[in-house]
């Protein structure tokens, strides 16, 4: 599609960008919550031996999987006219002041800096770490292809939560990387014993620091992190089916080389459960009569990522400062006049977020979304 129709495009949607649903393949197995099939494990790929248990939302990052399929990961842009897909990163790269605004844009080199997923496991996603970003800049003979490490924060959906809605987190005090490796050897079992878990409770959230080890549970979850697909396993094998070393540790020789990113020092912080807890908090200054909204991952948890829910019974008008990913959960209404149900995503432009944009409800169910944003300018 040539330039001037993406103007146009642009122009006649006033910055409200409609994406396609975006599904990822991963090494575990999907709990059937996507929509894509009626059971768990479903959508497996007995030649790859992957599943499609992720959608990524409003996405400009490239999945990173055994049998690798090119621009995997990547939003496109709803066109139901048009032959030709338009990924949200190429409309950035050539929009960027528009979309970002000039600031954004030029700080950011035209790159929107969040990574927003569902996560749909049927079983309980495998113990592993995410590099720091530092980790990332000073050794990028190992994170070949990355360039940020991997804060990441959830909220836990209103849906069913699966068979082990717990997620360990950290470790105890002591462990040091030669009891880690004796554990990891030994199985699973051995392997959890070393760490701290918490309950995925509806409605509420959880931070996770980047080096701090984690093996997330089986709820429902909305996920929303730095720009990064950077990750190791500290298990072998996820219910029965043993994983290649190319998953367990990519970019590494071998585990024991991935370890020393691994931050042992956060990890064991007497604190870590209660500190990373999320609880929603009202946000005061935008109540109206027709709708709330709630910081569920508050600015002041991060600079790398920010995210509010929003409830519209009636008539909502919004104003942000930034643009921001948004995913309409529940419900049905209008945005600036247009239909919108549960499932819908879109790019809300910065020439969109900074002017009043209307949420309204239509149905009897309340609308439910979430705004989710990306790094901080400052």
């Amino acid at each position: 599609m040539d330039k001037r129709k993406l103007e146009r495009l642009i122009e006649r949607t006033g910055g409200i960008l409609k994406l396609r649903p975006n599904y990822v393949r991963r090494f575990y197995k999907d709990g059937g919550r996507l929509g894509l099939t009626k059971k768990a494990g479903g959508t497996f790929n007995p030649k790859t031996k992957l599943f499609i248990s992720e959608r990524w939302i409003a996405s400009c990052v490239e999945a990173h999987n055994p049998h690798p399929i090119k621009g995997e990961g990547l939003s496109k842009v709803w066109l139901p006219r048009s032959e030709v897909d338009v990924t949200l990163k190429e409309l950035l790269q050539n929009f960027g002041n528009l979309l970002l605004g000039e600031e954004r844009n030029r700080v950011h080199n035209s790159e929107f800096r969040v990574l927003v997923k569902i996560l749909d496991p049927a079983e309980p996603i495998v113990f592993h770490f995410h590099a720091r970003d530092e980790d990332v800049w000073s050794h990028p003979e190992f994170f070949a292809g990355h360039r940020f490490g991997k804060d990441e924060a959830y909220f836990f959906l209103d849906a069913p939560k699966g068979n082990c809605p717990y997620t360990h987190i950290g470790l105890l005090k002591g462990v040091d990387e030669n009891e880690l490796m004796a554990a990891i050897e030994k199985g699973r079992d051995r392997l959890l014993e070393l760490s701290l878990h918490y309950l995925q409770r509806i409605g509420e959230g959880y931070f996770t620091p980047a080096g701090v080890p984690h093996r997330p549970g089986t709820a429902l979850c909305l996920e929303v992190q730095q720009p990064s697909d950077v990750y190791t396993l500290l298990e072998t094998e996820t219910e029965g089916r043993k994983m290649i070393p190319e998953q367990i540790h990519p970019g590494f020789p071998d585990l024991k080389t991935a370890l020393q990113f691994l931050d042992f020092k956060t990890a064991q912080s007497p604190d870590l459960l209660e500190r990373c807890r999320l609880v929603p908090q009202i946000v005061e200054e935008t109540k109206q009569k027709g709708g709330k909204e709630w910081w569920i991952f508050p600015p002041s948890l991060t600079k790398k990522f920010s995210g509010k829910k929003l409830v519209v019974t009636g008539t909502f008008e919004s104003i942000e400062n930034e643009p921001y990913a948004l995913l309409i959960w529940k419900g049905k209404g209008k945005l600036n006049g247009k239909p919108v149900k549960a499932g819908d995503e879109f790019f809300v432009a910065y020439i969109a977020a900074t002017k009043p944009l209307q949420f309204e409800c239509v149905g009897s169910e309340p609308i439910e979304a979430f705004k989710l944003f990306p790094q901080s300018v400052q």
